[in-house]
């Protein structure tokens, strides 16, 4: 009986000395930009403090139609390794609002498990 109960004591004691991991990884702010420099092009960057948060990532342009207020996508791109993405119409822009939006993405930096936020950007009417 008394072994036994050194045994289930020494055990306990091992458990509440074990080490507990620190989560290393964090959440990053990300921001997103819509320009319209001609009829038939859409451009902007994302950026973020951790550079590996810009690249790769999903951007997808919205409109808006002024007459129905529905909201459709209209194209969805990968930045460059900058945090660049350009969107090439086949036709001049419809009037109404565009907007895009960044979604959430995790990676692999500085040796732990990243967070990079998601964002939108202000509206562009047209």
């Amino acid at each position: 009986m008394l072994i036994v109960a050194a045994l289930a004591l020494g055990s306990l004691v091992s458990l509440a000395g074990a080490k507990k991991h620190k989560k290393k990884g964090q959440s990053w702010v990300s921001q997103v930009t819509l320009a319209h420099p001609s009829s038939t092009q859409f451009t902007g960057r994302v950026g973020s403090k951790l550079k590996a948060c810009r690249g790769s990532r999903v951007v997808t342009v919205s409109y808006t139609d002024p007459s129905t207020g529905q909201t459709s996508p209209l194209s969805v791109q990968r930045t460059d390794n900058a945090g660049d993405y350009e969107v090439a119409l086949a036709t001049p822009a419809y009037a109404g609002t565009y907007q895009v939006q960044v979604d959430e993405r995790k990676i692999r930096a500085m040796k732990a498990l990243q967070t990079c936020r998601a964002a939108q950007s202000d509206t562009l009417g047209v």
